[in-house]
This record gives structure tokens, sequence and C-alpha cells, in this order.
């Protein structure tokens, strides 16, 4: 199992072209999830705090529905809103599609793959990558279950707009669940 995710993982990489997704997380039907991620981002030219706040709602045992905003996009430093959806392939691969808003510009669809493993028993594994017309992101990290309900996330974001260095850097969060 861990082969075949790891090399869709990689497929999808290598054809993907965004999204400041949050955490891939492991919710189930009927549970909610808001939570705050900082990742300090750079680049030659840029340095960025990338804050977003973020809510999913498992509303099937398919189907995830999600919305985030960022308050300080890369490179414009304008906000930046996303309403997506993720359909869980399994219980650890899910495809990613949504529509992202900007302040001060045209709206951009995009679409990935995400997928979240458990390390341990109080600690999971989790990467992502998303593309839009615009843009690529992949991320990847750990949530660390402090209880049932409450985790911390340690993670890697790489973000990179066309025409635009890469802006790439360590993060880390907070999600609670109910």
């Amino acid at each position: 199992m861990k082969k075949k995710i790891l090399t869709m993982l990689a497929g999808t990489m290598l054809v993907a072209g965004t999204a400041m997704a949050a955490p891939i997380s492991d919710i189930q039907e009927g549970q909610t999830t808001v939570g705050y991620t900082h990742y300090n981002l750079s680049s030659n030219t840029h340095d960025v705090k990338d804050d977003s706040f973020y809510l999913e709602s498992a509303v099937s045992q398919k189907f995830i529905l999600g919305i985030e905003n960022n308050s300080a996009f890369p490179y414009n430093g304008v906000k930046a809103t996303d309403v997506y959806a993720q359909y869980k392939l399994d219980p650890n691969v899910r495809l990613i599609a949504g529509n992202r808003s900007y302040e001060d510009g045209p709206d951009k669809m995009f679409y990935g793959v995400g997928a979240n493993v458990a390390l341990a028993p109080k600690l999971d594994g989790y990467v992502s990558v998303t593309n839009s017309s615009i843009a690529t992101e992949w991320q990847t990290g750990v949530n660390y279950k402090l209880d049932k309900q409450t985790s911390l996330t340690l993670g890697y974001k790489s973000y990179k707009e066309d025409h635009a260095s890469t802006l790439d850097g360590v993060g880390f969060g907070a999600n609670y669940t109910f």
C-alpha cells in the first residue's frame, strides 16, 4: 500500500504544475476540523509569512468539504480564500479539487492529490500536491495527536508561481476536531 501511495504521489508531482491546502488529516463522517497553520517561506528574493485558517467537514464517508483563508498570499501580499472538496479514493488517498478566490484578481480552479498514513499510535504523516493554471504547491509533514480532538502539525511547503522563484520553508500549526 505504501509503495502504491508513493508511486501515485511521485507521478502526480511530475505532471502537476495551487492551493495553500490545509494539512491532510484523517477526519471521519460527521466530524469537523478547524485549524491554523503558519509557514516561514523564503526564496532568493522574498521572505513571506504565510498564515492560514481553515475549516473542513466530512459530509460523508468519501467527501470532505473545506474552506481556507490565507491572510498573506505569496508574492502579491493579498488575501485569498479557497473553497474545496476532497474525495477519498481509500482511507489514505484522496483527490482534491477547488476554487481559489484572490482578493485582487481572478478566481483559479485547482486540483491535486493528498495522502496520509499512520506512522505511530499518535503520529500521522501526510503529503499533498496541488496545481492551478498559475502555480504548483506541494507539502509534507506530520500531525501529532495530543488527544482525540487536538493535533499539532509540523510541515514543509514548496510553492511556485509561473515566472517566479520557488518559495519554500518549514511551518507549524494546530487543529481541533469536533
